[in-house]
């Protein structure tokens, strides 16, 4: 996967995860069960990996590899759909990470 595709996806998992806690905390049913959550940060470290071995920071041999099961996916498509129509806003990978 591209660097450009990778820092997206990391992006992209980031705001639905945010977007499910925040309208937890204003008192809405959350999106994402705990299980779910679970799965979805274990695609994240996944993608953090990748990029640090396109960064040369590991080796290729310990880059984990991991994407979410497609009931997940596709409650993460809704989401990230959500997001962009009720201009939620979100957050940008860039306020996060160095790249």
């Amino acid at each position: 996967m591209s660097y450009d595709k990778i820092t997206q996806r990391l992006e992209d998992l980031h705001n639905a995860l945010s977007y499910c806690s925040d309208i937890q905390s204003n008192g809405r049913i959350y999106v994402f069960k705990v299980a779910e959550r679970i799965c979805i940060n274990q695609e994240r470290g996944s993608l953090f990996s990748q990029l640090s071995a396109l960064n040369g920071e590991i080796f290729k041999h310990e880059v984990r590899t991991y994407e979410i099961p497609p009931h997940i996916e596709t409650k993460v498509k809704f989401t990230i759909e959500k997001i962009h129509s009720t201009n939620w806003g979100g957050h940008n990978l860039n306020e996060y990470i160095n790249l």
